[in-house]
């Protein structure tokens, strides 16, 4: 293994743990403790949505900044350390990462400062906009910006999905990447078809489900660059005993 391949498999190695503790900090977990303490009602209007507005109801969103940052990094790190034969596919998936990473900073940004400076300042001027922008409204742009950014990051796992072939377990990470291009692409189009299912029981479920999904994605991916790291360690060692 070149040094380059070396540090691009390292900076997979942390992109995909980093992404871990981002996805159980905003899974439905986590969801569900925050909404015992500081519970959000079903939505009705921006103004009973400020009522019962806290910070709290944040955390997740903020969460969802370590989950996007890793999969910058991983994937960019799979594009590096891919072999030559696999970079056309890559590299787009390293600009379809790109382009999800701006969508869903963006709505993420909006939910844990705009919404919340928009709330504190309490002028009904803003309903529209809250109602607009709100995740906890099922129609809000949020939720399509988040559904096709999440579509968009299908899109490039299944890209990269082709460049683990170097094992068993690399081959079913690419099965699973290449699983969640079809539910994420599926989610997004579903959106497009009619948006208030998002909060809807099959709606959560699906959601539920891609992040076991999502969860198991992101620790092959962390063992597969552990692996690649190891067995390069092993080859230097004995051609070092070999000399």
């Amino acid at each position: 293994m070149t040094p380059h391949n070396a540090a691009a498999n390292r900076l997979g190695l942390w992109g995909a743990g980093i992404t871990l503790p981002g996805i159980l900090l905003s899974s439905p977990v986590a969801v569900v403790l925050i909404h015992r303490i500081a519970p959000q009602p079903l939505w009705q209007d921006a103004r009973v949505f400020a009522a019962h507005f806290h910070p709290l109801q944040t955390v997740t969103f903020f969460a969802g900044f370590l989950l996007v940052g890793g999969y910058v990094a991983a994937l960019s790190a799979v594009h590096l350390a891919a072999d030559e034969r696999h970079h056309p596919r890559t590299f787009v998936a390293a600009a379809f990462t790109t382009v999800f990473a701006a969508l869903i900073f963006f709505n993420y940004i909006v939910q844990t400062t705009f919404v919340p400076a928009l709330v504190r300042d309490g002028n009904s001027v803003y309903d529209p906009i809250i109602s607009a922008l709100t995740m906890s409204n099922p129609i809000a742009l949020s939720w399509a910006v988040e559904m096709w950014g999440y579509g968009v990051l299908g899109v490039a796992t299944w890209l990269t999905a082709s460049a683990f072939d170097r094992s068993p377990v690399e081959r079913r990470l690419g099965q699973l990447m290449r699983l969640n291009g079809v539910t994420s692409v599926l989610g997004a189009l579903a959106t497009a078809v009619d948006a208030r299912w998002v909060l809807t029981t099959p709606g959560l479920w699906s959601y539920a489900l891609w992040n076991v999904l999502i969860v198991a994605i992101s620790i092959l991916m962390w063992w597969v660059f552990r692996a690649r790291l190891a067995s390069a360690d092993r080859v230097n060692v004995a051609h070092a005993e070999g000399t």
